[in-house]
């Protein structure tokens, strides 16, 4: 299905084929169920999805695919068009082509980050090392070459909504409420402390740059040493594992062989145990 206005191809009936739809209506007879591609949700989905190409059956046919999959899509045929909708900040993710007419991708990829930090996905015709560079430079987040599937953008949204996830999580911090005895995982996850297990941390959070050694630990916890320091490792053993279980990431505790352990993460500490 050629561009009526460029002569290239769309990509639009190459996509129709491969989901196994027919008709003008690309989505009658899919045989692929609402709101799921390869039997998984988009986990943090984006709300609302803005996609600007000046191939009007590319963006109808995109926007009727990830709304029958409960994504919220908008579409535009140029970049005047998203910036006099006055709409632009209602958006968490965007779908662009590089060869607008007007104001063309790249430029419009530089004036959404002026704004936002939401996702930007860029499926375009244009080809070459230039426009891969130019679009990441400018602030996308994935380039992907037309022809493209539809289930292959709906899974590039998946992989940027996960980088995304990832970037925020290592930019937030764990926290230490010593009044709750609850240690907080950057994605909100709380693990319940016991009293030693509480004490254990404060004293590691109180400065993650700097390792505390075994002795100083039980110390802290009223722990009764052996020779060897099990009742101290003991208790470290469970309290990462109970970190891990509850909150499904890695435990910020990291054992140094010979010496204690050390916090590797940015943690907020709250309160105090002895200020409850």
């Amino acid at each position: 299905m050629p561009d009526r206005q460029s002569g290239r191809s769309s990509g639009v009936e190459h996509n129709l084929a491969k989901v196994g739809v027919e008709g003008s209506n690309p989505f009658a007879r899919s045989k692929l169920s609402p709101k799921r591609i390869g039997e998984f949700m988009i986990e943090n989905a984006p709300k609302n999805i803005c996609i600007v190409d000046d191939d009007g059956d590319f963006v109808e046919f995109l926007g009727q695919f990830l709304n029958a999959r409960g994504l919220e899509a908008k579409g535009f045929g140029a970049a005047e068009a998203l910036l006099k909708s006055g709409d632009l900040a209602a958006f968490d993710f965007f779908i662009l082509d590089l060869g607008l007419p007007g104001i063309d991708g790249v430029d419009l990829i530089t004036l959404i980050r002026q704004h936002s930090s939401a996702g930007i996905l860029v499926i375009s015709g244009r080809m070459g090392a230039d426009a891969f560079n130019s679009a990441l430079t400018a602030g996308a987040d994935m380039f992907v070459n037309k022809p493209v599937r539809f289930d292959q953008v709906y899974n590039a949204i998946a992989s940027v909504c996960r980088r995304m996830t990832m970037r925020s999580v290592r930019n937030a911090s764990w926290t230490l409420d010593g009044r709750r005895s609850q240690f907080v995982s950057p994605l909100g996850a709380i693990v319940d402390l016991t009293a030693i297990e509480l004490m254990i941390l404060h004293r590691l959070c109180a400065d993650t740059t700097t390792p505390v050694s075994r002795h100083d630990l039980a110390e802290v916890a009223g722990l009764v040493q052996s020779v060897d320091d099990r009742n101290l490792d003991s208790a470290i053993f469970r309290l990462r594992r109970k970190i891990e279980n509850v909150t499904d990431q890695p435990s910020p505790l990291k054992t140094l062989h010979g010496f204690g352990y050390q916090v590797t993460e940015a943690v907020e500490v709250v309160a105090k145990p002895d200020e409850v």
